[in-house]
C-alpha cells in the first residue's frame, strides 16, 4: 500500500513537472482520487484506498495509465486488499469508432487471485455524443492468466463486451454507469461481470467529490470464496 501511495505522489509531482514544460495546447490530464473510512467504537474499521488515471492524447492516439491501491482492516485484521496497474491504447478511425488495446495486472487475495494479468484488444464505439449525454460500446477478445491463491494457475481465451454511459445532471454534478462482461471461452460457465455507477459533483475547478457503488460477479469462483464483491465509496478526487 505505502509503495503505490508513493507511486501515486511521484506520478502527481511529474504531473506537475510536465505542466510546467508543455506546450501552449495541453494534450494530457490527471486525475487523483482518495478515499478514506474511519469507524470507532462497538467496531474499529479503517479503509484507505488511492487511484491514479494519466491521459495523454496526441492526434489520432489516446493513452491511458491507471493504477490504484485499496486496504481495509476490521479490529486489527486485515478484512480487503486489492491492487492494481494497467494500461489502454485507443487509435481513432473517425469520429466515432476506434481501436484499442488494454493490459491490466491485478492482485486480490480476498477474492482468490494472487496475481491476474488481463491482456485484450478490439474496436469501440461512441453512439451518442450530445452536450447531456454520452454513450459507448467495446467489444473485444483477449487472454487471461491467474494465478489463484492456493490453487494451480489458470490461463484461458475471453471474450469482452463493454459499456459506459453518462449524463451530465447540473453544471457540477454528473451521473454515470459502466458495465463490463468477460466470457470464458474455456469454461463457459466461469463468466464474469463488473459494474460501477457513480455520482460526481464538482467542488472547484480542481477538486470533485464521487460516490460510487461497484460490483464484482464471478459466477464460478475458487472454492470457499463467493460469487459477489461490492463496495460502496465515498472519494475526493483532484484534477491536474
Amino acid at each position: 500500500m505505502k509503495r503505490l501511495l508513493c507511486i501515486a505522489t511521484i506520478a502527481t509531482l511529474v504531473g506537475g513537472v510536465l505542466r510546467a514544460a508543455e506546450s501552449p495546447v495541453k494534450n494530457w490530464k490527471d486525475t487523483a482520487q482518495f478515499s478514506f473510512l474511519d469507524a470507532n467504537g462497538n467496531t474499529e474499521s479503517t479503509t484507505l484506498g488511492a487511484s491514479n488515471l494519466f491521459t495523454w492524447t496526441r492526434n489520432k492516439w489516446t493513452l491511458l495509465l491507471p493504477a490504484g491501491a485499496l486496504n481495509t482492516k476490521s479490529n486489527g485484521v486485515r478484512t480487503a486488499e486489492q491492487y492494481y496497474a494497467g494500461e489502454k491504447v485507443e487509435y481513432k478511425l473517425d469520429d466515432r469508432n476506434y481501436l484499442f488495446e488494454r493490459y491490466q495486472w491485478e492482485r486480490n487475495v480476498f477474492a482468490g487471485f494472487a496475481h491476474r494479468h488481463d491482456l485484450s484488444g478490439g474496436v469501440g464505439r461512441e453512439w451518442l455524443q450530445t452536450k447531456t449525454d454520452t454513450f459507448l460500446t467495446e467489444l473485444g477478445a483477449g487472454y487471461i492468466n491467474e494465478q489463484r491463491v492456493a490453487s494451480e494457475r489458470v490461463t484461458f481465451a475471453v471474450g469482452r463486451g463493454y459499456a459506459k454511459y453518462a449524463h451530465k445532471l447540473s453544471a457540477t454534478a454528473d451521473f454515470s454507469q459502466d458495465a463490463e462482461y468477460l466470457h470464458n471461452f474455456k469454461e463457459s460457465k466461469d463468466y464474469r461481470f463488473n459494474a460501477e455507477s457513480a455520482l460526481t459533483a464538482v467542488l472547484t475547478t480542481r477538486l470533485s467529490l464521487k460516490v460510487s457503488y461497484g460490483l464484482k460477479f464471478r459466477n464460478t469462483p475458487p472454492p470457499s470464496f463467493g460469487k459477489t464483491d461490492t463496495l460502496t465509496a465515498v472519494s475526493l478526487i483532484v484534477n491536474y
